[in-house]
């Protein structure tokens, strides 16, 4: 061992004595000084709340829009307002809230999007009047905004705290932490606000509602402010350590990057189309359910408050095994094209039991088709960070979730109108015609694993030797 000193089986070289301390958090076998610090799981728990937080408000209108129309005298489509500008707003500030992220950092990033989900909060809480409707709309705006620095977030995360092993199951976590939001929302909402024949009473439990979720956002804005951090000391991974030197070295700016994922990366291209018809489903679910269910089952808005949280539970549980699975097995294309094909299956079981009304099935096949939904925003999260390696998760993940948003804007009017014009089973031909197309580009896109090919080059060779240890068999 010529011009090397051996270290507690640490291997250094000649010019750097240092080495990394052995403890349960070390990862030990890696090329490169990485290690996962305890304190991710907390990163995560106050990411989750925040995202609760968020989209808690996101349905809280449209999963009783037939209530709400009544209360404050407004249209229908006044009310799914309320859910499109959620997505509209997404796409307009979007790029702007992601080139402020690559110079605040994660903590401001996902303060400032906290901040912005208790303002809308507080100022509903002045709405509950029925002649503020208009009001209600500026908290919503708010709200609409705040996500633009939230949803781009949980690829990020994930990178700057996980190592790999660990990767698409912190991804899934931050994004189905949505989706708890959404099942509390389904769950709370149409119990707690019944269509009473006195409108003064909804008056009351609407502002009951407003009060509630004003105070959460506040206690975990300050948490966020008070407890998050921005990243560790030492990178998770070794495809971390390796983006992290390569943007030092070759960083060109946001811009580039733009340019280089839309003009010349064409697996993501693909992606980005497959991943918006897939979101825009799942988000127009929660304004077109409500006609689709009621249509069938009259007077049952509590069951469609239950079958909404099954759909939201069972679907992030099963998802979570899923995302489990891809982390072992790393079967990215096989998962993504199983999950795509199933969630048609899942269409036309739903449309058949609706149009037969036989409840149980609707509530079993709504719960299969919610597991397959959810599982592609995780998957597709995943697609993405290794389709557009080493390029910024922040960035990539947040162009990607623009698809859903900006094909749910279009998606979630387009079927609404079908089904007031022709009926709810076009409506459902809709939907099916739009997974079909979905899964014919799941198939035909072949991604290119650049992460997983970073990962095995650098577990053989260390293009950062100069500060770099490795540790020896014994």
């Amino acid at each position: 061992m010529k011009n090397r000193r051996i270290t507690d089986n640490y291997v250094t070289h000649p010019l750097h004595t240092e080495y990394t301390e052995k403890n349960e958090d070390t990862l030990c076998g890696s090329p490169f000084k990485v290690r996962v610090f305890k304190r991710r799981w907390l990163q995560l728990f106050l990411f989750a709340l925040c995202t609760m937080c968020s989209s808690y408000q996101w349905s809280q209108f449209t999963i009783i829009g037939h209530i709400i129309s009544r209360y404050y005298d407004v249209s229908a489509l006044a009310v799914a307002s309320t859910s499109i500008m959620l997505m509209v707003a997404y796409a307009v500030f979007l790029f702007p809230a992601l080139f402020l992220m690559e110079r605040i950092g994660l903590k401001w990033t996902v303060l400032i999007g906290a901040a912005l989900t208790c303002l809308g909060a507080w100022i509903k809480v002045f709405s509950a009047a029925k002649d503020r409707f208009p009001l209600l709309l500026a908290g919503q705006a708010l709200v609409a905004i705040s996500q633009v620095f939230i949803s781009p977030v949980p690829g990020k995360l994930a990178a700057f705290w996980f190592g790999n092993n660990q990767l698409a199951l912190a991804t899934a976590i931050g994004c189905y932490a949505v989706h708890v939001g959404l099942s509390i929302c389904f769950l709370t909402v149409p119990i707690f606000v019944r269509n009473h024949d006195d409108v003064e009473k909804i008056g009351c439990r609407l502002s009951v509602i407003y009060w509630t979720v004003a105070i959460a956002c506040s206690v975990v804005t300050l948490a966020v402010l008070f407890l998050f951090q921005d990243e560790p000391s030492a990178p998770p991974s070794e495809s971390r350590a390796l983006q992290k030197s390569t943007h030092e070295r070759f960083d060109k700016g946001i811009l580039m990057s733009f340019k280089k994922l839309l003009t010349k990366n064409r697996n993501f291209i693909i992606l980005w189309n497959t991943y918006g018809l897939f979101l825009s489903i799942f988000y127009s679910l929660a304004t077109v359910w409500n006609p689709l269910f009621l249509t069938h089952f009259k007077n049952c808005e509590v069951d469609l408050g239950i079958i909404s949280v099954l759909m939201c539970f069972l679907g992030t549980i099963g998802s979570l095994i899923i995302a489990s699975i891809l982390d072992k097995t790393k079967k990215f294309r096989m998962i993504a094209i199983t999950v795509t094909s199933s969630s048609v299956l899942c269409e036309v079981i739903l449309a058949v039991a609706l149009n037969v009304e036989i409840k149980w099935i609707v509530f079993l096949s709504y719960s299969l088709f919610g597991i397959t939904l959810i599982s592609f925003s995780a998957i597709g999260f995943e697609l993405c960070a290794e389709a557009t390696y080493p390029e910024s998760q922040a960035l990539s993940t947040g162009i990607l979730s623009t698809a859903g948003q900006i094909y749910g804007a279009f998606v979630t009017p387009l079927i609404l109108k079908v089904i007031d014009v022709y009926g709810d089973t076009a409506g459902h031909a809709v939907i099916l015609a739009i997974l079909g197309l979905g899964t014919l580009l799941t198939i035909s896109n072949k991604i290119d694993l650049r992460r997983q090919r970073a990962e095995e080059s650098a577990m053989r060779y260390n293009p950062l030797s100069q500060g770099v240890l490795r540790k020896i068999d014994k």
